[in-house]
């Protein structure tokens, strides 16, 4: 499939079957119900929480500003401890579990109706209503306020108040990310009444929905929560003590080793490690240590427009050249999987057909002489200069050497890193995507012309027609079996070289009970935030 007229067909083809996609029973719909009903709410009955104690963790960079929509934001989570958003993703990333929201239901492919939960009230005690969230979404898109969000949000046509707790959303355009939307930043729920009285004081003085109000703030220091009494979700899970810590203090410790010091110290009480750091701790008797998948893909992308890579026998040399086992083993300390798309294995739109592709340096000299380079090829890039970074390109270099290509690859600062992409000015560069949630960033992102991270460097007609109709099918199973498609796509056209899936280890202190590693894979971010943490006799 080639040229606009064939993809528009193709586009056009998909959104005649979201009409009647629409009109089904479930289609795309988060239905909500009663909380403590909910799978991702179930406690263990042989839990006995306790109240009481400050929680201490330790991050590399102060939170920056405190209203989610204003950039810079350097700590998501404890953005999270005050600021609750409508919707979460489960634990395939699909957008699919109600939190603020009571339920999610596309009219038609233009138009959601939107129920919010009763009784929940802001840190400020002003309500939490349709009123609240038609002002927060207008604020958003309003560009005096300089919301970094305001792209996310330029679907959206208007919002119609239905009644104090219902939101109908119009949008311009078709939009099926928009469940996806509401569980990204955009779907933070922020006090209508804080930011009508002063939009700028609201980065440093939040008023959410969350289990924790602000306490102090010290910027570059720390900064302090305080357990909110009168948290909406304690009411409705039937856990009315929730949350259990009386508060929660994250200390700004840049070092890592620093911060992996005050854990053992017993300084601190949880802690996302390090690679480098996780055979040092595995088996330390006072720590309980969880593993679990990351949905960061890393990869290398092409340059498939200009230069020798336009070849896909090269493409092909270069990828079946990188031994990804001994990369992460190497560079990763093992903590990664590898990687065979853009998707991450446990994301609902990754083709499960698909495997990684084969380390055989000899197919990739085959292919090397095929192309007429039997003598070498020499190609340019560049990759991120840090500790890592230096690590991954060398060890990335030594193994293309080793069939005979030369990988002439600067380590820049992100600045440069843009400045290389946005001119195309690389044959092979660092690549991959990281927080992969919902499918039409990435896509987008990468391999649509319109994409932020294009620029030019992927023209695929039938990749670009499988994103134009991932965008617009509201029907979660159809859009599935597109992103599938594309991946597939993707993978016989060896468009990138995926690297690895990301894995991700914390470490708690053994006084801290509560976390449930298999729960939190299962149900992800409702799980986390549905099952609070607590010290074992409510103390550090």
């Amino acid at each position: 499939m080639s040229g606009d007229t064939d993809r528009r067909a193709f586009v056009l083809g998909f959104v005649a079957a979201t009409f009647a996609a629409a009109l089904r029973p479930g289609a795309a719909e988060a239905a909500g119900g009663a909380i403590k009903d909910q799978p991702w709410a179930v406690w263990d009955k042989n839990d006995k929480p306790v109240r009481g104690g400050y929680f201490r963790v330790a991050a590399e960079q102060y939170i920056g500003k405190m209203n989610p929509n204003h950039w810079p934001v350097n700590d998501w989570v404890s953005m999270g401890y005050f600021h609750e958003r409508l919707m979460f993703n489960d634990g395939q990333y699909k957008p699919t579990v109600p939190w603020l929201a009571e339920s999610v239901k596309f009219e038609d492919p233009k138009t959601v109706l939107m129920r919010l939960r009763e009784g929940v009230t802001f840190h400020d005690g002003s309500a939490f209503d349709a009123a609240s969230i038609k002002y927060q979404m207008e604020w958003i898109k309003d560009a005096k306020n300089q919301a970094w969000t305001l792209g996310m949000m330029a679907p959206l046509e208007s919002i119609e108040i239905v009644d104090p707790l219902t939101l109908r959303w119009k949008f311009k355009q078709p939009w099926a990310a928009f469940n996806g939307v509401m569980t990204n930043v955009p779907g933070y729920a922020l006090s209508a009444k804080a930011l009508q009285a002063d939009g700028d004081k609201y980065d440093i003085d939040p008023k959410g929905t969350g289990p924790y109000l602000l306490e102090e703030a010290s910027p570059g220091n720390y900064l302090k929560l305080k357990r909110n009494p009168n948290w909406w979700f304690a009411k409705a899970s039937g856990h009315p003590d929730m949350p259990y810590f009386d508060g929660i203090h994250v200390s700004v410790i840049p070092d890592p080793a620093v911060r992996l010091a005050n854990l053992r110290a017993g300084k601190i009480d949880a802690l996302t490690l390090e690679k480098s750091q996780y055979a040092a701790v595995r088996n330390d008797p006072n720590l309980n240590i969880y593993r679990f998948p990351g949905n960061h893909t890393a990869g290398l992308r092409f340059n498939t427009t200009k230069g020798v890579f336009q070849d896909i026998r090269l493409r092909k040399a270069v990828s079946h050249a990188i031994d990804r086992r001994a990369l992460i083993a190497g560079t990763q300390f093992g903590l990664a999987r590898i990687a065979s798309c853009i998707f991450p294995g446990d994301h609902w739109c990754h083709n499960p057909e698909l495997k990684p592709v084969a380390f055989d340096p000899d197919l990739s000299k085959k292919l090397l002489a095929e192309a007429g380079h039997a003598n070498g090829l020499t190609v340019k890039g560049y990759y991120p200069n840090t500790a890592i970074g230096q690590t991954v390109a060398e060890a990335v270099r030594n193994m293309l050497g080793k069939v005979g290509i030369t990988w002439q690859v600067d380590l820049l600062a992100p600045a440069q890193s843009a400045t290389r992409m946005r001119e195309a000015d690389y044959d092979l560069a660092t690549g991959g995507w990281t927080w992969v949630f919902d499918p039409d960033p990435t896509a987008t992102g990468l391999y649509h012309p319109g994409g932020g991270f294009n620029f030019g460097r992927s023209k695929n007609d039938q990749v670009i027609a499988l994103v134009e109709a991932g965008r617009q099918e509201i029907d979660l199973e159809k859009r599935k079996q597109i992103y599938w498609q594309m991946e597939k796509v993707l993978y016989d056209a060896y468009e990138d070289a995926w690297l690895w899936w990301d894995e991700t280890v914390v470490a708690y202190r053994k006084q801290v009970q509560g976390w449930k590693n298999e729960g939190f894979m299962k149900y992800r971010d409702a799980w986390f935030w549905a099952h609070p943490l607590w010290f074992k006799d409510g103390k550090q």
